[in-house]
């Protein structure tokens, strides 16, 4: 007999654009005129997903595992996300699905959407077929549309053992 939880978490991150030669998303470095200004390395994917899996679990949100301290300036979100996975025992849940939606307008993630997929299948040992990446523009409009910053929306569904 199994027993299980059905669990969903949502989590939303941005950070401002300045400029640069490659930015952290997904995980992977990716040439772009524009970086993400953060304490870390900035990388709103998995800054979404780790609040995303933080709430689904109920263990409150980045900000309270990774305050603005020294010794996480300009960490990789990839250490952040091992981090996370080991605070919330990850190895007991299983992800059914996994929904993200990265806005940005002068970023063009089209030829990079299958890579960032793949990425996120193997940090967080699922098949990439539960992961699905959209890639928004906001039409020229506010922070996003004027490339003045760059957000991502994640939802995540899992399943507890």
């Amino acid at each position: 007999y199994l027993s299980y939880k059905s669990k969903i978490g949502n989590g939303f991150d941005i950070h401002k654009l300045i400029k640069g030669s490659n930015i952290s998303i997904g995980g992977l470095k990716i040439k772009s005129n524009y970086k993400a200004a953060g304490h870390s390395d900035g990388d709103v994917v998995l800054h979404s997903l780790i609040d995303a899996l933080l709430g689904a679990n109920t263990k409150g949100d980045i900000g309270a595992f990774f305050p603005p301290l020294k010794k996480y300036k300009d960490i990789s979100s990839v250490v952040l996300l091992d981090i996370i996975r080991n605070k919330i025992n990850f190895n007991n849940l299983i992800i059914l699905n996994l929904d993200v939606t990265i806005i940005c307008q002068s970023i063009r993630l089209e030829k990079h959407k299958r890579a960032i997929k793949n990425n996120l299948a193997k940090l967080l040992k699922c098949n990439s077929n539960l992961i699905n990446i959209k890639g928004k523009t906001a039409d020229n409009v506010g922070i996003f549309g004027k490339s003045e910053a760059i957000g991502c929306w994640t939802t995540v569904q899992l399943m507890s053992l």
